[in-house]
């Protein structure tokens, strides 16, 4: 099978996924605009039944933006010393915030997103009733 990508996540930055919390503990993201670039995962949080990932893991996101407005997200997560696992999906916020992936994952997936400063904070669907609440910090 052909790589979706060539992100690399950085390896140093291994995060566990954190306890479930209720849904109703859940923030609500607000959307916003997404900066193209480089982000490494900061946080990962299980929200109702998601499996999240069993070992620690980095993981890189990469938003580009074409020139005639498709945003594009190329995943990639490993764990420490494993082979990384990759997708790339098309991402959209109207009329509501998706992700159609085109690699890697097949279908299309409801998303939350909000904006601050440096970090995406994404929510996004993980086994059949839950979500992982994922903080992305832009590099550099």
């Amino acid at each position: 099978m052909e790589a979706c990508n060539d992100v690399a996540p950085n390896t140093s930055r291994l995060v566990s996924v954190g306890e479930p919390m209720a849904a109703a503990a859940a923030a609500t993201l607000r959307g916003g605009p997404i900066a193209p670039g480089l982000y490494d995962l900061t946080a990962a949080t299980r929200l109702g039944q998601a499996t999240g990932w069993a070992d620690p893991r980095a993981a890189a996101l990469a938003v580009s933006e074409s020139a005639d407005g498709v945003v594009t997200f190329n995943w990639a997560s490993a764990p420490a010393g494993g082979v990384a696992d990759r997708w790339t999906a098309t991402f959209t916020d109207t009329p509501e915030p998706a992700l159609t992936y085109t690699c890697g994952r097949i279908g299309t997936v409801e998303a939350a997103f909000s904006v601050e400063e440096n970090r995406l904070y994404l929510r996004l669907p993980d086994g059949g009733a839950g979500s992982l609440d994922l903080v992305l910090e832009r590099r550099g």
